[in-house]
This record gives structure tokens, C-alpha cells and sequence, in this order.
């Protein structure tokens, strides 16, 4: 049976089927990959069109702004701007120093990031904690004995002097925290620097940001953040191989990379320039999340087009392989037929001649070793036992050889089945009390599970109980050092699934495909007759075996056999 399906498998030629299919499926992938590469490039290609207009945008009014702070305005009337900015700072200062206490190295990297000439904390009576600087020069006039003696809760010292060199501008602003006084200075250039930060940042919130968009920063020509949509980046340098070719470029230049933490960004970058010198970079950071749900659904689609026509032209190839090798298959199955016909009936010629002429004699030398035991037994009782042991292994294998001569008969009569109601159950039953003795003498534990109940069926007892030992003396067969043969029956929908498991040494791969020829054993006294009959029989009642075997962790044989109640079944005969 299994060389017969394989035999049918080589005419649909797989292979050329798999290369034809390959190739379609090559093809349709690159020209899915081309189509979704255009498609990425043609979103990126819009969203740096878009930039470029922001940037230009950017950059007039960041032009407007440096023009503007040359005027002789000090503060451009953004008093209240810069005072909220500093007070912003300090409080956040304060909260992280209330998180986690500030060191002097940190003090230190918050004056250098904001451009501040001091900061210091101090205790609600004006005593220095802790400072970067760390010596600061506050006189006893100075805003902090000020504020400590009027107990005000903020105090600024920016704009009622002028911008000059020399001097020095505070602010302070009492702790929420704990009691104490957080305090900074700066000078006339620093407070310049910050107006222009401030500036900047208005120019760049001018249009504000659209959805998709997820930052708008300005850096000066050391990439030093002068302005960004996130304050808390300013002052930060960003030291980058792209950004620094940015600043060669003359027109936009764009990217799409990931950074250590967050979504993927697509960045357009342009550098701009004041008075025809250069001043810095403007860099707009698009999401990609946008584009994402269109590119997938792009993919979606691609996908779903090469499954539709992989599909169509591997059905078309099998229609075309399948019309042109059905009859060579149905003329196969019938040679095989006629072959497997012309066995048996040669088997069946062979059986009977066989029996005729050794039956008789078999019987003769079983009657006479019978005889022998009993009338010749020897006096002495050291070679009665030795005497009984000979005869007994003489007479065994004489019942071998007539167990052989009687299989030989069984395929060469007709098959009829002799059929009536049973319960599978049962018969399941008598046969682990019929092993049981033999099983225990092995070393080998039986184990009947599954259902109680299962339905009646429509067998004939005789054969059925024959195919099941032929199973079951395979499954003690091979477990010569002893284990479990598991038996279970189960009621499926329309069947009875009955399975023999054990734990011997399985059957290599190589011959399974033989176990069901007549003859084929691999066992040293077997014939290779249980298991074709067990196969025969199955068929016979309707039903299919199925054997699953690995190596070393033992068989399991599956046995379907149809629900049919009372109803009349067709019988087989060969």
C-alpha cells in the first residue's frame, strides 16, 4: 500500500511543481518589495516637501529675531517673559533637588547648561548649603538678606539697572519643600543670551506643531541647543556626523533613524544663516507613527495580492498535472490490484497444497510424542524431568508449524464475515484477561482505559478478536526488557477509536513502508502473516489501522471502527 502511494506521488512531479511555484512567488515578491519601496519613498518625499516650507518659515522669523535684538531696546518689553522663564527654572531646580539631593558636580553642569554665572542653596537664615560657584559674591544689601529680612516668598533683581558688564542681576525664590532659599545670578551677556533664547522659542511657536510632528529645534553653529519644543533640551549640545554636514549643506537634508529610546523619527534639517554668515541648524522631527498604518495597510494588500496569484497559478498547474496523470494512476492501482490478486491466489494454492501434505504427518508425530510422554516415561526420576522438557519443546513447535499451516489456510479461503451485535468493550476486555498471565511473566504491564460504556457495533467476534491479538503479541514481541502496552478505546462522533500503545523499540523509518506485505517480519522465528491479516480484517469491518512508530519510544497502532448500530453492512470476501 505505501509503495503503491508512492509510486502515484512520483507522477505529480513535485519537484518541477515547487520550482515553477518558486519562481511565481520570486517574482511576485520583488515586484511587491519595488511597490512598497515607492510608496515609503513617496510619503517621506511629501513630508519633506512640507518641511522645507516650515523651515523657511522658521528661519524669517528667526532672522527678524536677530535683527531685532539689535536694537537699542534692552528687553523688547519681555520683562514678564523672562522673569517666568527664570522662576520656571528655579522650582524645577528645587524639585529635583527635593527628589534627589543635588551635588556640587551637578550645580555645576545646570550653570553651564542654562549660561548661568551662580546658583546656590541656602537655609531659611540665609546660611550657604551648597553652591557651584562655590564661593558667590552677594553683598549683605544684596537680594538674599533682602529677602530673608522682608520674608518674601519671591524676589527679582533684573531690570531696574542697565545691561552693563560689570554687574551682576539675581533672582530667588523660597523653597516649597523644605524651609531654605534657592538663588542664581547672572551677567549683563547672560541675560542677553537668555532674551535671545526666549526670542527663538517664540519664533519657532509661531505656527506651533502639527499632529505628526514631534519636535522643532534650533542649534547654533557648535549644535548647541539655543531653542527647542522641549525647554528642557536647551543648552544641551548634540554632537552628530549628519547634523555637521547639515551645516555645509545649502539646501535640506533628511533622515530617518531611531533613537536609543522612543518611535522612529524622520528628520529634515537646514541650516540658516543672519547677515549672509551662518548661524546654525533647524531641525524638524516628524513621527513615523503616520505613516506606519499606511505602509502596513500598503503591505497588507501586496501580500494578499501575491497569496491570490501564487495561488491561481499553482491551482492552474496542479488542474493541468492532475488531468494528465489520473489515468496513468487508475492504470497503476489496477496493475498493483492484479499483482496483489495474482499473489494471493498463488498464496492460496501454495497453502492448501502446503497443508495437504504436511497437516496429516503433523498430526501423526503430535499423537505420537503425546504417546511417547505417556507410555515411556523413563524409571529414573533425575531423567523424568529432562525427558518431559524435550517432549514438551518438540510438541511446541510442532503446534508452530500448524499455527503457520493454518494461516496459510486462512488466506486462501474466503473472506466472510460472520457478523452480530457486540460491545467492542468487552472483547477488549476478555483479551487483557487473556494476556495478563503472559504479559506479568515479562515484565510488562497491561493498562485498559478509556470509556466503559461504548457503543455496540456490528462486527464479527471471531475475526475482530484475531486481528487485536495479532496487535497485541506484535506489542509484547517488542518489548523483550519488559514495559507498558496501553491500550484505550474511545467513542468519537460516527466511530470507536481503539489504540495498543507500548514502549518497545519501535520500527526504524525505512520499514515502515513494508509492514504490510505478506511475508515481511523482521522478527527471527515470525512468518509476517498477523499484521496483513490484522490489516484485512480492519478494511473488512469498514474501518482503517493507522501505525505511528519512533525509534527507541515505542509503536502506537490506531484502529478506526465505524458506528453503525444494527444496521446491515457490506461484507468483503476475497
Amino acid at each position: 500500500m505505501f509503495e503503491n502511494r508512492k509510486r502515484i506521488g512520483r507522477s505529480f512531479s513535485p519537484i518541477y511543481l515547487a520550482i515553477f511555484s518558486a519562481i511565481i512567488l520570486i517574482i511576485l515578491i520583488i515586484n511587491g518589495l519595488l511597490e512598497i519601496n515607492r510608496t515609503q519613498k513617496g510619503f517621506y518625499l511629501l513630508l519633506e516637501r512640507e518641511a522645507t516650507v516650515l523651515i523657511h518659515h522658521y528661519e524669517k522669523n528667526i532672522q527678524e529675531t536677530f535683527a531685532s535684538l539689535q536694537s537699542s531696546q534692552p528687553f523688547f518689553g519681555m520683562e514678564e517673559e523672562i522673569a517666568e522663564y527664570l522662576f520656571e527654572l528655579l522650582y524645577r531646580i528645587d524639585q529635583m533637588d527635593g527628589d534627589n539631593p543635588l551635588t556640587s558636580a551637578d550645580l555645576q553642569s545646570l550653570v553651564q547648561q542654562y549660561s548661568f554665572t551662580s546658583i546656590g542653596i541656602y537655609d531659611a537664615k540665609g546660611k550657604l548649603l551648597k553652591a557651584w560657584p562655590l564661593t558667590i559674591p552677594f553683598k549683605k544689601d544684596s537680594i538674599l538678606r533682602k529677602m530673608i529680612d522682608m520674608k518674601l516668598p519671591i524676589i527679582i533683581d533684573l531690570f531696574e539697572r542697565p545691561l552693563t558688564k560689570a554687574d551682576l542681576f539675581g533672582i530667588a525664590i523660597q523653597r516649597k519643600g523644605v524651609p531654605g532659599i534657592l538663588a542664581l545670578q547672572l551677567n549683563a551677556d547672560q541675560i542677553k543670551s537668555l532674551l535671545r533664547q526666549i526670542l527663538l522659542q517664540r519664533a519657532i511657536s509661531d505656527l506651533g506643531l502639527r499632529e505628526g510632528i514631534l519636535f522643532v529645534t534650533v542649534q547654533d553653529k557648535n549644535l548647541i541647543t539655543i531653542a527647542h519644543t522641549d525647554s528642557s533640551q536647551i543648552g544641551k549640545k548634540v554632537e552628530d556626523p549628519f547634523l555637521k554636514s547639515g551645516l555645509k549643506s545649502k539646501g535640506p537634508i533628511s533622515r530617518l533613524y531611531k533613537p536609543a529610546s522612543g518611535e522612529e523619527v524622520f528628520e529634515v534639517i537646514k541650516s540658516f544663516s543672519v547677515k549672509e554668515q551662518p548661524e546654525g541648524l533647524i531641525r524638524i522631527g516628524y513621527s513615523s507613527g503616520e505613516i506606519h498604518p499606511l505602509l502596513k495597510q500598503i503591505k497588507k494588500s501586496v501580500v494578499l495580492s501575491i497569496f491570490f496569484f501564487l495561488l491561481l497559478g499553482i491551482s492552474a498547474t496542479i488542474l493541468i498535472w492532475v488531468n494528465q496523470n489520473r489515468h496513468l494512476r487508475k492504470l497503476k492501482e489496477m496493475e498493483d490490484r492484479v499483482q496483489l490478486a495474482e499473489r494471493l491466489s498463488s498464496l492460496g494454492h501454495l497453502a492448501a497444497g502446503v497443508a495437504h501434505e504436511i497437516r496429516n504427518p503433523l498430526n501423526a508425530m503430535s499423537m505420537g510424542l503425546q504417546r511417547l510422554r505417556r507410555e515411556f516415561l523413563p524409571w529414573e526420576e533425575s531423567k523424568q524431568e529432562e525427558y518431559l522438557s524435550f517432549t514438551d519443546l518438540i510438541l511446541k513447535e510442532i503446534r508452530r508449524v500448524n499455527e503457520i499451516i493454518e494461516q496459510f489456510l486462512t488466506l486462501s479461503r474466503p473472506f466472510e464475515l460472520r457478523l452480530k451485535n457486540a460491545s467492542p468493550g468487552d472483547l477488549l476486555r476478555n483479551l487483557v484477561a487473556l494476556f495478563e498471565e503472559e504479559a506479568r511473566s515479562q515484565g510488562i504491564a497491561l493498562s485498559l482505559e478509556g470509556e466503559s460504556n461504548l457503543p455496540s457495533l456490528m462486527i464479527d467476534e471471531e475475526k475482530l478478536t484475531q486481528a487485536f491479538i495479532n496487535i497485541m503479541k506484535n506489542g509484547i514481541q517488542a518489548m523483550e526488557k519488559g514495559g507498558t502496552l496501553r491500550i484505550e478505546a474511545h467513542s468519537l462522533k460516527d466511530r470507536i477509536e481503539v489504540t495498543f500503545s507500548d514502549s518497545g523499540a519501535g520500527i526504524p523509518e525505512d520499514r515502515m513502508e513494508k509492514i504490510f506485505n505478506y511475508y515481511y517480519t523482521t522478527k527471527e522465528k515470525g512468518v509476517g502473516l498477523g499484521l496483513p491479516l490484522a490489516h484485512r480484517i480492519i478494511e473488512a469491518h469498514g474501518g482503517q489501522l493507522k501505525i505511528e512508530s519512533k525509534v527507541d519510544v515505542g509503536t502506537k497502532v490506531t484502529i478506526l471502527l465505524p458506528v453503525i448500530g444494527d444496521r446491515p453492512i457490506k461484507v468483503t470476501r476475497d
